[in-house]
C-alpha cells in the first residue's frame, strides 16, 4: 500500500511508537557498601612507601597512585598530630565503614598544641572532627 503525503494514513506512518515493560517482581538492587579508608593509615602507607624508596618524593608517589601532589602532602602532615591522636584515630580501624574522621578534618588539629589535640580527641564521642 502506498501512502501518498496529504492522506491521513500519512502521519500515522510518521509517528514513532514505544512499548514499556515494567516487571511486576523485580529485585531491588542493592547499593555497594561505600569503605573510607584511615586516613592515618594512607599518610603512614604513604611515608613508608617515600622511605621503603617505592617512591622518590612526594610528587613520584603523587603520580604513581594518580592524585595531587598537595593531597600527599596533606596525608603525611598527619603524622605531626600528637601521637595520642593517631592512636585514637588508628583505633577506628581501617577501612570505617563510616567517614567519621577525614584527612581535612584532622589537618586543622595538626596547627593545634598538642594539649588541645587531645581534648578534642578524649570528646571524639561528642564533638565531630
Amino acid at each position: 500500500m502506498v501512502v501518498q503525503n496529504g492522506s491521513p494514513k500519512w502521519l500515522e506512518r510518521r509517528t514513532f511508537s514505544f512499548t514499556i515493560i515494567l516487571e511486576t517482581n523485580a529485585t531491588p538492587k542493592l547499593k555497594p557498601q561505600r569503605n573510607y579508608r584511615n586516613p592515618i593509615y594512607l599518610a603512614k602507607q604513604y611515608k613508608l612507601m617515600i622511605e621503603s624508596g617505592q617512591a622518590r618524593n612526594e610528587s613520584d608517589l603523587a603520580r604513581q597512585i594518580g592524585v595531587s601532589r598537595v593531597t600527599v602532602n596533606h596525608f603525611v602532615t598527619l603524622l605531626k598530630l600528637a601521637p595520642e591522636v593517631i592512636e585514637a584515630v588508628e583505633q577506628m580501624g581501617d577501612p570505617m565503614p563510616k567517614r567519621y574522621v577525614t584527612e581535612r578534618k584532622l589537618r586543622s588539629l595538626v596547627k593545634l598544641p598538642s594539649a588541645r589535640q587531645r581534648a578534642i580527641i578524649k570528646d571524639l564521642g561528642t564533638v565531630s572532627l
